[in-house]
């Protein structure tokens, strides 16, 4: 007698279960087709000394600005290899502000991100929506900027990777301890005998 093959016919169990399996195949089939560039990322270091225009013009006498930190930049490209979004962060950011003439100074921990939508491309004259969070500066003693600003910004310009370079153009929104006075003034006020 001969004996009957067994065919292996998948329960219905069995076939629910390979369901979402043969989805996410597909889905990742797909997406190799359609996917846009990989993120373009640079990172580096920061050191820049200035005076400060604002607070040394308040003040009468020479102030000055450390800012100092590393950064991140990342550019996302749509499915034409445009850039449309980009995430800059600042992780261990900091500003020093001082007046040799009166040996006062302070330093404050920085940290910020910054993400720019570019809304309606990315040549000269673009606008983009442009939000900034986290801690801004401490000036110590007399006030404190963070939070989380939403800025209208202008695109200026493109770096050699094509990147673009903007500009703040004016605030939309901001959220969070908000200076009462403008920078230069609250950066002289801690800079004083």
């Amino acid at each position: 007698m001969r004996t009957p093959l067994l065919i292996a016919v998948p329960t219905r169990k069995c076939r629910l279960a390979l369901f979402p399996a043969v989805i996410v195949a597909a889905l990742f089939v797909f997406q190799l087709g359609a996917s846009a560039a990989p993120p373009l990322q640079e990172t580096g270091h920061y050191d820049n000394t200035v005076l400060l225009p604002g607070a040394t013009a308040r003040c009468g006498f020479p102030i000055y600005g450390r800012f100092q930190g590393d950064y991140r930049f990342t550019a996302f490209y749509d499915q034409n290899g445009n850039v449309v979004r980009e995430v800059d962060t600042f992780p261990m950011a900091t500003v020093t502000v001082w007046a040799p003439s009166t040996g006062k100074s302070y330093t404050s921990a920085s940290p910020a991100v910054l993400h720019t939508d570019y809304t309606n491309g990315v040549t000269v004259g673009s606008t983009a929506i442009a939000t900034l969070t986290g801690l801004l500066e401490k000036v110590d003693g007399i006030d404190l900027d963070s939070g989380r600003l939403v800025y209208q910004a202008i695109v200026i310009g493109q770096d050699p990777a094509g990147v673009p370079i903007t500009r703040f153009d004016h605030v939309i929104s901001s959220t969070g301890a908000d200076l009462d006075a403008f920078i230069g003034v609250q950066r002289c006020a801690a800079m004083r005998p």
